[in-house]
């Protein structure tokens, strides 16, 4: 045919598995730990909390987009609870009427509550 599978032997179970713990504790484990110290050693510096705030405010056009998507969104799911309603099904277009506006006002105050969470992470640091 025109594929061959080529299969080769690197010895056993028990080499493969001895081999695999030498090399996860010395190549896995030490950057591992390096990097923690360096990056804790570096956040302690005024500089990252520079790059912190950069970080949040980079997401505000996304945030923004989401929240100016979240009228149309909210209106069209209002305007079909309002039809479900008039189709007869009273508590369901109640239903879907009252999670739009929760759905609504939520994606409003997102932005409030993140904030919120990330002072808390900040004194929890510190």
């Amino acid at each position: 045919m025109w594929f061959t599978p080529k299969v080769e032997t690197v010895g056993s179970i028990s080499d493969f598995l001895a081999g695999s713990r030498k090399k996860e504790v010395a190549g896995t484990f030490l950057p591992v730990t390096l990097s923690t110290a360096a990056l804790s050693a570096y956040a302690s510096t005024a500089e990252a909390a520079g790059i912190q705030e950069k970080i949040v405010h980079a997401f505000d056009p996304l945030i923004e987009l989401v929240q100016a998507l979240a009228y149309p969104v909210g209106f069209t799911m209002i305007c079909a609870g309002f039809l479900v309603v008039m189709t007869g099904n009273r508590h369901k277009g109640l239903h879907i009427i009252k999670w739009a506006a929760i759905g609504f006002v939520g994606m409003q105050f997102a932005p409030g509550i993140m904030s919120i969470l990330v002072e808390v992470g900040k004194s929890i640091g510190k």
